[in-house]
């Protein structure tokens, strides 16, 4: 099976990061037959530095204006692969990435497989390693938890339409969440779906929502932790903890409104997990603002 493979990196105002991404990518054991980029910097310093470059991949540059959900799009209507597979620019890929996400698809005969993730390798980052810390980390995790805020998990949906990431999980398996900086799809689910232009701010969670509309329009999702990378998590062009929190919270109520069933079991989760946003930011005053913001600009029905 011949499956032509196209990444598609959208970047904006990171070119440090960028070139670091483009270094692990050109040396794939399986290099993509093509590769788009869709900018939105401020400067020129991708374009040039691509057109610098001799590079084993052929690419086509494309400038947009900013919005992540509205620049993966343009990149899907630009591309030309079988298999789609989305990047952060600021990642680190393993060597096999690739190869073994085609893995998958390849084996999925009957084409039920619409989207495959990989594995984040560095969860935590870099921790302090004080017992007061330990402390405060396990009574965070404890909060979360109790919220249905925790990130990591099966790798399915929460009833309050919340997901769980799989990526502690070592074993490939079904699962129903996609985490945005590493998926791949068959070009064939966007004949039925699309990135959300609608997504408030720059699209958080607009992993979330893809996920939900892959499954809802008939697809499986599979998480294969073999190909496996870095989210180096660039510092640059991201929003001060207030517009993140307030952000959370307007996508989340968005999202859950968008895409959920609103009976009282339903609600009465969402309801639990607002409360939670606010518990866990208590000791965090830009984040307790921002919050509260989100929560007061929500148009309640």
């Amino acid at each position: 099976m011949n499956l032509m493979i196209s990444v598609i990196i959208c970047t904006r105002n990171r070119f440090d990061d960028f070139r670091k991404t483009i270094s692990s990518l050109i040396i794939q054991s399986q290099l993509p037959d093509e590769l788009i980029i869709v900018d939105s910097s401020e400067s020129q310093q991708i374009r040039e530095y691509l057109n610098s470059m001799s590079l084993p991949i052929k690419f086509r540059y494309f400038y947009t204006v900013p919005g992540l959900t509205l620049q993966r799009n343009y990149g899907v209507r630009e591309s030309m692969g079988d298999l789609l597979f989305f990047f952060d620019d600021d990642v680190d890929l393993d060597v096999n990435y690739i190869a073994q996400a085609r893995k998958i698809f390849e084996s999925d005969i009957q084409n039920e497989i619409g989207a495959v993730g990989g594995r984040i390798v560095n969860l935590f980052g870099k921790q302090s390693d004080t017992f007061r810390f330990w402390i405060e980390r396990k009574i965070f995790k404890f909060l979360r938890n109790l919220f249905g805020l925790g990130d990591l998990g099966s790798g399915y949906f929460r009833y309050s339409g919340m997901p769980t990431f799989p990526h502690a999980l070592m074993d490939g398996q079904l699962n129903e969440c996609l985490t945005g900086c590493c998926m791949a799809f068959r070009r064939e689910v966007f004949e039925k779906i699309k990135f959300d232009e609608n997504l408030p701010g720059y699209g958080l969670m607009e992993d979330v929502d893809i996920s939900k509309q892959t499954l809802d329009a008939g697809y499986k999702i599979y998480y294969e932790p073999s190909s496996s990378l870095m989210h180096k998590e660039s510092p640059l062009n991201r929003l001060n903890y207030f517009l993140w929190a307030e952000m959370t919270v307007t996508n989340y109520a968005y999202l859950f409104r968008k895409n959920w069933n609103r009976n009282w079991l339903r609600k009465i989760a969402f309801y639990w997990a607002l409360l939670g946003l606010i518990v866990v930011n208590l000791t965090k005053k830009e984040g307790l603002r921002g919050t509260l913001s989100g929560i007061r600009n929500l148009k309640w029905k």
